[in-house]
């Protein structure tokens, strides 16, 4: 015979769910099948030379540019008197270098630009060194003769860490400006052209989705079970 218990609840059971459901998922978790989300891998970060963002003929010779914050350093050499400056190194050193294309003696000259989305540190960049910029004082050795705004130029530091920049040249006053610059932090590891380190808004982990899926089938069961 059935007796009928006063202290047995008489709510839908549907409304015990959450708590049923919580504890459902959590010893998922616990048993582990939660997938976890995949981690970032690449590092790009804005940076700032020493020079600021003007380079100058008049900014002296021989200096050696911090790039900030603690990516290591960019060679510079500014000539008040031939009004030009180049960045970049010996090719022997390589390091603290900027790409040029080899218009002057070879081991130097004007810098190459890139477009967006080429990828800088994986080789077939071209030559790396001493990147020239020049005004039109000597038109022969591949000085520029008109401003060249907004190009992009790559480089790679001191502590082995490439990267690239976004300049302005004006011939008239033998100003470089430094729009903007980023770096791979990730020592000899790659970097993109226009690559800033700023993502679109990312889609749903596999975990997001995993626990979604497994929350639908918990409640299917729990509602036949009701």
């Amino acid at each position: 015979m059935f007796h009928h218990n006063p202290m047995k609840s008489t709510a839908d059971p549907v409304s015990c769910l959450p708590t049923s459901l919580a504890t459902y998922l959590t010893g998922i978790a616990g048993g582990g099948f939660f997938i976890a989300a995949p981690q970032a891998e690449a590092a790009v970060t804005a940076v700032t030379f020493g020079f600021g963002s003007e380079y100058t003929s008049t900014d002296g010779s021989n200096n050696t540019w911090s790039v900030d914050p603690g990516q290591g350093t960019l060679i510079g050499y500014a000539n008040a008197s031939a009004t030009h400056l180049w960045l970049g190194y010996n090719p022997a050193s390589r390091y603290g270098s900027v790409y040029h294309n080899g218009s002057f003696s070879g081991l130097r000259g004007l810098p190459t630009f890139f477009a967006d989305g080429t990828v800088i540190g994986l080789g077939g960049n071209g030559s790396i060194g001493l990147a020239y910029f020049q005004n039109s004082m000597n038109p022969s050795r591949g000085d520029f003769t008109s401003d060249q705004l907004n190009k992009n130029i790559a480089f790679i530091t001191s502590t082995h860490k490439w990267g690239w920049a976004n300049v302005s040249w004006t011939e008239a006053t033998s100003t470089l400006v430094i729009n903007s610059a980023y770096v791979e932090s990730i020592a000899n590891a790659p970097i993109t052209v226009g690559d800033t380190g700023i993502s679109a808004a990312p889609e749903p982990s596999r975990a997001l989705l995993a626990l979604a899926g497994l929350g639908g089938v918990a409640l299917r069961r729990r509602r036949k079970q009701a």
